[in-house]
């Protein structure tokens, strides 16, 4: 009878619930986490969830979350992800899952089935799902942290809140500096996605830490663009996050503007004009527009700042749009 449930599709399992006796239905979801093992099928993944999830068994939970952790580990995060979203008890624990390896990727081993996700597939679709995201192929272990990003990002996006959120979020901060642009884009959308929440509230220090050395990044353009990324985004998150800590009559708030709108290339330029219209209303909301005004860059001695950097906007603005004939 199992070798039907493979193709049977996630109706399967409140059938089986009725029909089948307990005893029976123990031993369908044994079979299936077994089978799972070796080729993983998503309607046969559907049946082997309903039916775990429906009781208290530690053992099938147990064996039913290491399959999971090896489908995420082999590619496929958001297909996992996909498949918990009926499911909040099962998809809080991979989360917690996804927090621990993060916190320190070293200290884990990799499963034996996620060394060699070619091995995996199950449809022609996933096989290209595969390709686009494994960006990194010879580096197995940047593809995990790459694929447990992924996978905490769609978990969290269901809108249930989570306990170790605050832990999520600070890995992703940190990934923010990984070599991999893979790696690093996916920690991006992670951080953009929980910055507007009260975990962003909680860990304002740490992005503006983080924006910091980003920027101050040598010889990295891409940690330099997601740190004037990230940047932009908190100002843009004004209305949810309380930035009235942040002291915009310091200098070292304005100097890595300057330099963006003086030295960046065209994108950078439009990002820094962007913080400087978010930043100059903030200064307005904050009422010390006045302060700032008067202060001096030591770039530019006894040049207001708001007067220079409108200059700079204003030249680098032309620069960036054609005048017509």
């Amino acid at each position: 009878m199992a070798q039907n449930f493979s193709t049977a599709g996630a109706q399967t399992a409140g059938v089986l619930l009725q029909t089948i006796p307990e005893a029976q239905q123990i031993a369908i979801a044994k079979e299936l986490n077994i089978r799972l093992r070796s080729q993983f099928d998503d309607a046969a993944a559907s049946v082997a969830v309903e039916l775990v999830s429906s009781r208290v068994d530690a053992t099938l939970r147990d064996d039913l979350l290491d399959v999971l952790k090896i489908r995420i580990e082999s590619g496929f995060p958001d297909s996992v992800a996909s498949l918990l979203k009926s499911f909040p008890d099962l998809s809080s624990c991979l989360v917690v899952a996804a927090v621990d390896y993060l916190g320190d990727p070293t200290i884990h081993t990799t499963n034996d089935f996620s060394t060699d996700p070619t091995t995996q597939f199950s449809s022609k679709g996933e096989q290209d799902e595969l390709n686009s995201v494994n960006l990194d192929k010879l580096d197995p272990s940047n593809d995990l942290v790459l694929h447990w990003l992924r996978f905490a990002k769609q978990a969290l996006s269901s809108g249930r809140t989570h306990e170790r959120e605050d832990d999520i979020f600070k890995s992703a901060l940190k990934f923010l500096s990984d070599t991999h642009r893979s790696t690093a884009l996916a920690a991006r959308d992670l951080v953009f996605f929980l910055l507007s929440s009260k975990t962003g509230q909680k860990n304002l220090a740490a992005v503006r830490e983080s924006i910091s050395s980003l920027i101050s990044a040598r010889d990295a353009r891409l940690q330099q663009t997601l740190g004037y990324a990230l940047w932009m985004r908190l100002l843009a998150c004004s209305g949810e996050v309380d930035l009235s800590s942040i002291d915009l009559t310091d200098d070292s708030y304005w100097s890595p503007l300057l330099s963006g709108l003086r030295n960046g290339d065209a994108e950078r330029r439009k990002m820094c004009l962007d913080i400087l219209k978010r930043s100059v209303a903030l200064a307005i909301e904050q009422e010390v527009l006045g302060a700032v005004a008067c202060k001096d860059t030591g770039e530019l001695p006894a040049l207001p700042i708001v007067v220079a950097l409108a200059k700079l906007a204003c030249t680098q603005y032309c620069k960036l749009v054609p005048t017509s004939d």
